[in-house]
């Protein structure tokens, strides 16, 4: 599967794609890809998903056949009867299922020891309970413990009053639960490490431990059917290749025509992989070659594939090390794009006490939909040019900072300190009606960061770029808060000005730029989808009002800047991914389209 689906990257793939093998491959083939999933930061249902996300069960099974075998002989040294070691490793499991849920009730952990670099290392806390082999023990350790307590073959008399039929009813129960888990359970939702895995873990043992009774004459008969044992047989195979097809089909966005197209596919794949790869390993065919190959026979052969799989191998190797490390969906490589330097916008108006100060209306620049007042503006110094900005915020920052128009740096000098999937928060979680949702556990110590860049690039001005991840409802302790409400506008405002604040201690001037009208569009390489919060242009005003009110706050020290109202008066302009690839992000001309309007605001702004 590995290599059939590297060579199928290496010729049909994008470059996203083979920048995510280069990550995922050394982790598959060692079988440590949960803990590759861990540690990469990257929530396990955010972004682009990649070819192998689906290894990290096998990495957990591989790492238990690796471990296990050392605890049974540690444990077996003892006189403890089987009994007792049973219930020990009972104990154990519970003791996970119960550890994982207190972990999950207080979004623990955010950081854990990453042996590969020696050090702490912050990760994404629903990541580690759903991928780490400490909290997906549980199920194993509670099968390791039925082989010490249920042997049911010793049972040799006939079921005695209605044992047979509790039997068969708790087989019932545990696929009810199995069913309910698999269309209820969500990976971010906190319910599923409370309660909906441990009873996924303990209906699946209960659900083994019956058909294998010799009492449960119903369940026997039902998974003993030959359409279920050749289903059991393949399923390996089924779940191994069901994935990366689906991937390569695109049915994950939840085409229904796509997932069928898929299924049709992995059906053929999977039975040719059990019949010609997994069948004759399993049943001794290679072996039987071994033993009877001719050694005039053996030379050739062994040569031809030892040759093959090595320039294989290797062209994979070569070929996906050569892939960009981290793939840069924003990234536009376009040229011919140039920045006018003559550009204009609006000129100054007043602050909120009605003196006029250049860059300022309560703390606002430059045109916008909501109404301001103007004053005859006071005569403004002329910058130095170029201006040195430093663009700081989330994923929209970083699509601005790296497209930058040619031309811009006789006007400004650009550093960036964005952090993409970050906004102004170290907690929480952004919900999206869809289903969708953004922890941001791992964006603690962002304002620390933005300080930090600012001071690398010695900027004048930061230029705060924010509001694709903050027009979502949140996720507090547990609740879901509604956008809109107090209590999401002061979390929102008060990390605004936590934001201010570091920057500003620096000696560093703040421009927060007003959030454009959004557009999103489910494209190729989007790390998340079209999200309907973000095309409501009401929710995009209100977080408008509140910056606009976060800089009224501080006139010595914030501007807010008005952005380009294109993208919400010229519907052409808004829905063109020229401008912003995915509706959101922007490219160079759409990066063009900012600066120009924005560029006499921030050059207004006093410094200094």
């Amino acid at each position: 599967m590995l290599l059939a689906v590297g060579v199928w990257a290496a010729f049909w793939g994008s470059a996203e794609q083979h920048s995510q093998l280069r990550h995922d491959y050394p982790w598959g083939v060692f079988y440590l890809a949960n803990w590759g999933q861990v540690f990469s930061k990257v929530a396990y249902f955010s972004g682009t998903p990649t070819l192998f996300r689906h290894l990290w069960s096998l990495a957990v099974e591989e790492q238990w056949y690796a471990i296990w075998p050392l605890v049974f002989l540690a444990i077996n040294r003892g006189r403890a009867s089987d009994k007792r070691r049973g219930r020990v490793l009972v104990v154990v499991s519970l003791t996970v299922m119960v550890g994982t849920a207190i972990a999950a009730s207080a979004s623990w952990p955010t950081q854990f020891f990453n042996p590969f670099r020696l050090s702490m290392q912050r990760v994404d806390h629903v990541n580690f309970l759903y991928l780490s082999t400490i909290t997906r023990s549980s199920g194993l350790l509670l099968g390791a413990a039925m082989a010490f307590l249920w042997r049911p073959w010793q049972v040799t008399s006939k079921p005695k009053g209605n044992a047979a039929n509790v039997l068969d009813m708790a087989a019932v129960g545990a696929v009810v639960v199995l069913l309910a888990g698999f269309f209820m359970g969500h990976v971010a939702e906190d319910s599923t490490y409370l309660w909906m895995l441990p009873m996924v873990t303990i209906a699946s043992a209960v659900l083994v431990a019956v058909v294998v009774h010799p009492w449960a004459f119903g369940a026997r008969k039902v998974f003993s059917a030959r359409p279920m044992v050749e289903i059991g047989k393949r399923s390996y195979g089924l779940y191994l290749w069901s994935w990366p097809i689906m991937r390569i089909c695109d049915a994950y966005t939840g085409s229904t025509s796509k997932f069928l197209l898929a299924a049709v596919l992995t059906v053929p794949v999977s039975e040719a992989s059990y019949r010609y790869v997994e069948t004759p390993i399993r049943t001794g065919l290679l072996g039987r070659w071994w033993n009877n190959r001719e050694r005039r026979d053996w030379s050739l052969i062994t040569g031809c594939i030892g040759v093959t799989t090595v320039v294989l191998a290797g062209s994979l190797v070569v070929f996906f090390g050569s892939a960009d490390k981290v793939f840069d969906a924003a990234q536009d490589n376009s040229t011919g794009v140039v920045f006018d330097p003559n550009a204009t916008a609006a000129d100054t108006t007043t602050t909120s006490d009605n003196s006029t100060v250049p860059g300022t209306d309560t703390g606002v620049v430059g045109q916008s939909t909501s109404s301001t007042s103007s004053t005859t503006p006071v005569p403004v110094t002329a910058a130095t040019l170029p201006r040195r900005v430093v663009i700081v915020g989330d994923s929209t920052a970083h699509a601005l900072a790296k497209n930058l128009p040619d031309g811009i740096a006789s006007t400004f000098t650009i550093g960036n300190g964005s952090l993409q999937g970050c906004s102004v928060y170290s907690g929480g979680t952004a919900v999206s009606t869809q289903g969708f949702t953004r922890s941001f556990t791992d964006c603690a110590g962002w304002e620390t960061k933005w300080a930090s860049a600012a001071q690398k690039a010695n900027a004048e001005v930061a230029l705060v770029v924010i509001g694709a991840w903050d027009v979502f409802d949140v996720k507090l302790g547990g609740q879901v808060v509604a956008f809109d409400s107090p209590t999401v506008d002061q979390r929102f405002t008060d990390g605004v000005q936590q934001g201010i604040d570091a920057l500003s201690a620096i000696g560093v001037k703040v421009a927060l730029l007003e959030v454009p009208c959004m557009r999103p569009k489910d494209v190729k390489g989007a790390g998340t989808p079209a999200l309907p919060e973000r095309a409501n242009d009401q929710r995009v005003a209100h977080v408008n009002e509140l910056l606009k009110a976060v800089a009224a706050k501080n006139p010595t020290t914030t501007t807010f800047v008005a952005g380009p109202q294109d993208y919400c008066t010229n519907e052409a302009i808004a829905n063109d991914l020229g401008y912003r690839w995915d509706g959101v992000h922007a490219y160079k001309p759409g990066a063009k389209l900012t600066f120009e309007t924005i560029a006499q605001s921030l050059l207004r702004i006093p410094v200094g």
